[in-house]
């Protein structure tokens, strides 16, 4: 018996060992705690990484060797409670402000333990914010080591680091490597490197689109609304020659002289000095925090007649009804610039749901149409463009919503994203979007499986920009 004792105090001074040496960064909040504080999206952090910030990002030691933790898991490392964490994206985390040289980095250690060291590694200038992160995304020399020569740290220690020479967007990894367990605990700070000086023109009320060449005898004209309009404070620029009303130099000239005699309006792309300068082709209207202003319209007066361009990629002919939902993704070519709108209606010409969107430069569009609550049927997806004066261009394809649209034999586990949190490798989902069935794949990406939010679908099978790193299509649903 007191050798069953001895064994069974000695297996719990290991498993203490390693289960409750737990920390996160607090200062600058990194990525779960962000979370944590509710700072970054409720839809992406889920209740687990809010609750229990602590034991994200716990992982087998060894970074920045090879496979601990693996590429694409870097944040959540080998703990299943941070997938969601891995979503790697230019614009949906929360960003601390930051500026190079020395910086203050402060842990909460909730059960202090041992420790190796502390390391700091940051993402090289050049790196692509909207791929996952990997070795690849940083320089792989730590700009800042902290020795813990096997001692326990005070709970809430500060490292004092000269943080290199960045701008923009960046992450910098953050590592607690414990001395007497196999495992480091890794966090992912987002930061922005803040050299930018402080505009007085924060507010955007309008913008110069110029979505067409002007003729001579043309003209443009700026149009000022507080509550209602402010007529007297129109401006007016003429075309007085063809070569002067091509886009890019009507909107730059318009942009100049809005800058020149509108004391609280500024018209153009901002600069690192804090102003706005005019620019050729889309110009964003500014103007001061305190201002009255609410908006500022542009309006052509032109005597030609613009033709205006449209073209939509075929739909299919069926959707399939998931519980009375459906999506429609919707794809063409437009003018460029030009106002687009999308709208799903039904065979009593009920509107199920509208989209708009300006079309981008390149001319290309992509909008989305969801509807719920839907019967099967027949459905009209109307696309229509306009812009100033010239005629619209509307154009209309029929579809089918059913309830079996795969026309295939491959059988689902679930209908995606129903049940997400218990994907794993193998597991077969239905999109609802295009009727086919995606298995998950083997191996640790088996965790993007499960990583999915509407602002953040990176992973959606079939229709995410990184789906097939996570999902292999296998067919039609029955």
């Amino acid at each position: 018996m007191k050798v069953n004792k001895l064994a069974l105090a000695i297996t719990t001074l290991l498993v203490s060992g390693s289960v409750f040496a737990h920390g996160f960064v607090t200062n600058p909040p990194s990525r779960d705690t962000m979370c944590k504080l509710s700072k970054n999206s409720e839809e992406i952090c889920s209740s687990s990484v809010r609750y229990d910030t602590s034991a994200i990002g716990e992982s087998t030691k060894g970074f920045p060797a090879e496979g601990t933790p693996p590429d694409g898991f870097l944040a959540s490392g080998d703990n299943a409670k941070g997938y969601a964490l891995n979503v790697q994206n230019a614009d949906i985390w929360t960003k601390n402000k930051i500026t190079a040289g020395k910086n203050n980095f402060t842990w909460e250690l909730t059960a202090p333990h041992k420790t190796a060291n502390f390391k700091y590694f940051i993402t090289k200038q050049g790196w692509d914010a909207n791929k996952p992160l990997t070795r690849a995304s940083f320089d792989l020399v730590p700009f800042c080591t902290i020795e813990g020569n096997g001692e326990t740290p005070e709970p809430k220690p500060t490292h004092e680091c000269v943080v290199p020479e960045r701008t923009g967007y960046h992450v910098i990894y953050a590592t607690w490597e414990v001395a007497d367990t196999s495992n480091t605990f890794y966090k992912v700070i987002d930061v922005e490197f803040d050299g930018a000086v402080s505009s007085e023109w924060p507010k955007q009320v309008g913008t110069v689109n110029p979505y067409m060449d002007l003729k001579a005898g043309d003209s443009v004209k700026v149009r000022v609304f507080e509550d209602t309009e402010m007529t007297e404070r129109s401006i007016t620029l003429n075309i007085d020659s063809d070569a002067a009303g091509k886009k890019d130099l009507w909107s730059k000239a318009l942009a100049e002289k809005i800058n020149k005699e509108y004391q609280d309006l500024r018209a153009g792309s901002p600069n690192d000095d804090g102003g706005v300068e005019a620019v050729a082709g889309v110009n964003t209207i500014y103007t001061k925090k305190d201002s009255k202003i609410q908006s500022v319209e542009i309006d052509i007066d032109s005597k030609q007649v613009m033709q205006l361009e449209l073209d939509v990629n075929k739909l299919n002919n069926e959707y399939k009804l998931n519980k009375g939902a459906a999506k429609i993704e919707v794809t063409g070519t437009a003018t460029a610039q030009s106002n687009l709108t999308a709208t799903l209606t039904s065979k009593t010409r009920k509107q199920i749901d509208s989209q708009k969107v300006i079309v981008g430069a390149d001319g290309k569009f992509a909008l989305s149409l969801e509807g719920s609550k839907l019967k099967a049927g027949d459905y009209t997806v109307a696309v229509a463009v306009r812009a100033g004066n010239a005629e619209p261009v509307a154009k209309n394809q029929s579809i089918k919503l059913v309830e079996n649209a795969g026309g295939g034999n491959v059988d689902a586990d679930f209908t995606y994203p129903d049940n997400i949190g218990s994907y794993v490798a193998g597991t077969k989902v239905l999109q609802p979007a295009d009727g086919k069935v995606y298995q998950c794949k083997e191996g640790p990406v088996a965790g993007w499986c499960k990583i999915y939010a509407k602002s953040a679908n990176h992973y959606e099978p079939g229709l995410g920009s990184n789906w097939g790193d996570a999902w292999t299509e296998v067919g039609a649903a029955k």
